[in-house]
């Protein structure tokens, strides 16, 4: 049987997690100096974004599981009895997860050559609900029998198509994320433009690439557009029967969204899953508490 393993930043509930028996790579969180291990338990999850402690005036940052410790994890399920191991991470051009993890999976391989063992690896190509509906995809192939170079193809395939977008609530938060990183795309003076008049962009992560697509007044409008956005994507018809939503917050403040009951109904009338969970903490401090994710996978097209 394939075990699938990805990063905390795979925007998944933890009962799913726990259903089909995915690892996890943790990222390791630091606010307020403290530092936790990002474990994706929805409780702790939410009680750090309630404290305001991922808010402004207040200091955080994230830190990829390292090289060392994605080789424990591996060879802790190897001395378990696993034998094929398929690892996604973040996509490779936000973190620097896949490269840790091409290091890790090296030196295990080179270590087991007389073992029948298959460790795979797969740049994601998104982020955070991308990731999840890439995860829950491969689960159900899993679950189906397929594994193996197949496998790998068809996620392969399907990774360039995932459609991730993300509505921040503060845009200002972001432009100083952004800074840290050495990214300076968003001006000082579009950050305060953006916070007056209450700006929120629609950005989609697609095929390793990060992009606004829109920008609507009002936070609620702009989630409002996304979610009726999703609405038309999900009738056309989809490539993977998942959609993925995450929250920056508790997740059940979706409901006061407009557009989020709606999104429910054309989700299940398609015969669809919706996978609803906290935004990975990676993502609430990037992007910022109150962030909204929504992912599904189509073949591209012009917003």
């Amino acid at each position: 049987m394939t075990t699938l393993i990805v990063d905390s930043a795979c925007d998944l509930p933890k009962s799913l997690i726990e259903k089909a028996h995915i690892r996890l790579l943790p990222a390791t969180i630091i606010y307020d100096k403290q530092s936790i291990q990002d474990q994706r338990d929805p409780e702790t999850t939410i009680e750090i974004y309630a404290s305001g402690a991922l808010g402004k005036g207040h200091s955080s940052e994230t830190a990829p599981t390292s090289a060392r410790e994605i080789e424990r994890i591996l060879q802790a399920l190897i001395d378990a009895g696993e034998t094929d191991l398929v690892i996604q991470t973040v996509n490779r051009v936000r973190s620097p997860t896949y490269e840790n993890a091409v290091e890790a999976v090296s030196r295990i391989t080179k270590r087991h050559t007389n073992k029948a063992l298959s460790v795979r690896l797969q740049d994601s190509r998104t982020i955070f609900t991308g990731q999840a509906v890439l995860a829950a995809h491969t689960i159900a192939l899993i679950n189906k029998g397929v594994s193996g170079t197949k496998l790998r193809r068809v996620i392969d395939l399907l990774s360039s198509k995932v459609h991730a977008y993300q509505v921040p609530k503060d845009v200002y938060y972001l432009r100083a994320r952004a800074r840290k990183k050495g990214d300076n795309s968003i001006s000082w003076l579009g950050a305060v433009l953006g916070r007056m008049l209450q700006i929120s962009p629609i950005v989609l992560a697609l095929d390793d690439q990060t992009f606004p697509v829109t920008k609507i007044r009002g936070f609620n409008r702009a989630a409002e557009t996304l979610f009726k956005h999703t609405i038309e994507q999900v009738n056309k018809g989809l490539l993977s029967p998942f959609v993925g939503v995450s929250y920056a917050g508790n997740p059940k403040e979706l409901n006061t969204l407009p557009g989020f009951v709606e999104l429910k109904r054309a989700v299940k009338a398609k015969k669809y899953q919706l996978i609803v969970s906290p935004m990975s903490l990676s993502g609430g401090v990037n992007l910022g508490p109150g962030t909204l994710s929504v992912a599904f996978a189509t073949e591209p097209y012009q917003w």
